[in-house]
């Protein structure tokens, strides 16, 4: 894997890049294995999903950067109470859930270490960018999860 610096904007973009592309591989790997028609159906979503921040890194002004309003995203935290599930055929729904949920919130915390890591203004608020997108897909399965499965009687 590659490896991150705060040297400039563009190094970490394209580390970035690289790891929403790592990102939607894996889940797309997930996808054609799955065996449940609606778990592959996800499994496509989220590597839609990941696509699409790799694409807005491509499209990124990081001139611009300085400029970009971030909202805080909440974060119900429900992984927090949740352990980590590795992938197999017949993952069911609750577990694929699950699996993508841990990898967002590492993904969010990865980019919030390095965001503090930083001194150079523009390579901070990317990370920090990065981390708030991660957290904003955290957050959609995190709902899903508390709509599909925590309200199951």
């Amino acid at each position: 894997m590659s490896s991150v610096s705060c040297s400039s904007v563009d190094d970490v973009v394209n580390f970035a890049i690289d790891k929403e592309q790592k990102a939607m591989e894996f889940y797309q790997k997930c996808a054609d294995k799955a065996k449940n028609p609606g778990i592959k159906k996800f499994f496509q979503e989220m590597a839609a999903e990941e696509q699409r921040h790799r694409d807005m890194l491509k499209g990124l002004d990081v001139l611009g950067i300085s400029d970009v309003q971030l909202a805080k995203v909440e974060d119900l935290r429900i992984g927090d109470y949740l352990v980590d599930v590795q992938f197999y055929d017949e993952i069911t729904y609750q577990e694929a859930l699950t699996l993508a949920m841990k990898k967002e919130e590492k993904a969010h915390a990865f980019y919030s270490g390095w965001k503090n890591k930083c001194m150079h203004e523009k390579t901070s608020k990317l990370f920090e960018l990065l981390a708030q997108e991660e957290m904003k897909h955290k957050r959609t399965i995190e709902t899903i999860y508390d709509d599909q499965i925590l309200s199951w009687d």
